[in-house]
């Protein structure tokens, strides 16, 4: 976890009245002692058997409950840092720096293929192309096991798409198998899944994310953060040229070769 994600942590539970100490961004004897007393009296929102968890874990699980009480959509409250906390916990920075909750900015843009004609992303268009969100999902067996990205030591075999790109999802990926193996996929950490169907707003917007129709997928999240340009993200680097290529033949949109930010992310949709 960040250090500043611990300072802020420590400041709400001075607020709370539960710390005394000033906020040094450790998670030491006594931030803990105060977390579980937060926790506990927050205990109907937590999931069954959270007091086992290791305290780096109720750590994110105390900062999920903060944004969601504020209404800052940080997902399920599990414990674990992904994609989605990150960007709650820097929403629930500003907020509580500002007094306001900082804009939106994902609310407004030819693709070169389009072999499938993925619509436009639009809901109406979307929602006639791909169903309503949430709808006409399939599981995808993976050529390659993938690791969650916010928890290596999980491996999953298959996850849930829309149906209707199942099949170009799957040439893309057995595309990828066959061109790096198994060990430069791991170098490179294409094998590191930030997800795919996660019906939700986009995270900084107010419209339905594509996550939302089970149409995009997020790749190593951690070294592609939301707002990273190409001055920082992994997957602008020239190595990363053939798992591009790969999904723009099949049509599929990077987000970060087209708007230069959220390079974690491709979609079955055109901007």
């Amino acid at each position: 976890m960040k250090t500043a994600a611990i300072r802020l942590i420590q400041q709400c539970l001075t607020n709370e009245g539960w710390l005394s100490e000033a906020p040094d961004g450790r998670l030491g004897p006594k931030t803990h002692g105060a977390m579980k007393s937060a926790l506990l009296k927050r205990g109907t929102t937590l999931p069954a058997g959270w007091q086992e968890w290791p305290e780096s874990r109720r750590a994110v699980a105390y900062l999920q409950l903060l944004c969601r009480e504020r209404n800052i959509d940080a997902g399920e409250v599990d414990g674990w840092w992904g994609p989605q906390t990150d960007y709650a916990y820097a929403t629930l920075a500003a907020l509580l720096t500002s007094g306001e909750m900082p804009p939106l900015w994902r609310d407004d843009t030819p693709l070169l293929t389009n072999p499938h004609n993925w619509p436009e992303q639009n809901e109406a268009a979307l929602n006639a192309f791909f169903g309503p969100v949430g709808t006409q999902q399939t599981k995808l067996l993976l050529p390659y096991p993938h690791r969650i990205a916010w928890n290596l030591r999980q491996t999953v075999t298959s996850f849930s798409c829309n149906s209707r790109v199942h099949d170009s999802a799957l040439k893309v990926l057995t595309k990828t198998f066959d061109h790096y193996g198994m060990e430069r996929i791991r170098d490179l950490r294409l094998d590191r899944w930030g997800g795919c169907l996660n019906v939700r707003r986009m995270r900084g917007g107010s419209k339905w994310s594509m996550h939302a129709w089970g149409i995009a997928i997020d790749y190593d999240p951690e070294r592609n953060q939301l707002t990273w340009g190409r001055e920082r993200a992994a997957f602008s680097r020239p190595e990363y040229a053939a798992w591009w290529r790969f999904w723009e033949e099949e049509g599929w949109v990077s987000l970060g070769r087209r708007k230069n930010y959220d390079w974690m992310h491709v979609q079955a949709a055109r901007l």
